[in-house]
């Protein structure tokens, strides 16, 4: 064979690996320069969730209100990415007290917005228009998401939810659920599921949310949670915490202060999530009597 040749054919390789490496550095620098761009995005991102939920926390009422008209109230909120779709409602009236707990569908931004605006809603029918029938709040919120939500088919504004409406006067404790999750816990262990709508807020525009009334006695702790809690997976084989889970938490903490309910609750929830991500945000309250 002519070494001629096989030098051209062994010229010709070389100048291929030679094309090949300068390929692949260019594309080792185009890719450096990528997940330098990425992660400078990344970051805005996250700093922008993170100034995002500086606000929506900002936005949280305080639960001194509460403890005016009931023996301790302690709640907590754990969105999340952050921000969420979770939101604790705290407005006192000139007769007394309405008190609730909302969970808008989805996560993240969308959630947090459509949380927000349910909450200025409430506060503006409760302000404007002296509304402090939890009924009424909750048959007008659903309306005026749907008027403002409205894609023509069906609102894009999901919610579920309870509100509570508390008579100082009266001593009087009613409320309204749009399928709001809430106990009452007894001092003997007894726990009651308070009886909810079958319709969440977004569902019909026209919808009406029954009215409940419930009769407490000294030492009873109203529990209002959102899903996110008892759908959480973790525990050694992976499952959900479970509303059962819940109850044996608060059998333990019967006879113990709202605010040592909510930390008992806490620690359950994370002991169990553990190493797992948190699949959904996750709200509770209680309220002692």
């Amino acid at each position: 064979m002519d070494i001629s040749y096989l030098k051209e054919q062994l010229q010709a390789k070389e100048d291929m690996l030679a094309q090949t490496t300068r390929f692949l550095v260019q594309m080792q620098k185009d890719l450096k320069l990528k997940n330098n761009e990425l992660s400078l995005a990344n970051k805005d991102i996250l700093d922008s969730i993170g100034f995002a939920s500086l606000i929506q926390n900002a936005l949280l009422p305080d639960v001194d209100v509460l403890k005016i008209f009931f023996k301790d109230a302690s709640y907590k909120v754990k969105q999340q990415i952050g921000i969420g779709g979770d939101t604790i409602f705290i407005k006192n009236t000139n007769k007394g007290v309405v008190f609730g707990l909302l969970d808008s569908t989805g996560h993240g931004i969308p959630a947090a917005l459509l949380s927000i605006s349910g909450t200025l809603l409430l506060k503006e029918l409760m302000t404007s228009m002296e509304i402090d029938n939890p009924q009424t709040l909750l048959n007008l919120l659903n309306f005026q998401l749907h008027k403002t939500f409205d894609n023509s088919k069906s609102s894009i504004a999901h919610k579920e939810g309870i509100i509570f409406s508390f008579s100082s006067v009266q001593q009087k404790l009613t409320y309204s659920s749009a399928k709001g999750k809430a106990l009452l816990l007894r001092p003997t262990g007894e726990i009651e599921e308070l009886g909810h709508s079958k319709k969440s807020i977004g569902d019909e525009a026209n919808a009406e949310f029954e009215l409940f009334e419930i009769h407490t006695k000294p030492g009873d702790k109203l529990i209002m949670y959102t899903d996110g809690l008892t759908d959480q997976f973790g525990g050694e084989r992976n499952k959900k915490f479970s509303r059962e889970r819940l109850k044996e938490v608060l059998r333990k903490s019967s006879t113990k202060s709202a605010g040592t309910v909510v930390k008992a609750i806490e620690e359950e929830f994370t002991a169990w999530k553990s190493e797992n991500n948190q699949t959904d945000d996750v709200s509770f309250m209680v309220i002692e009597f």
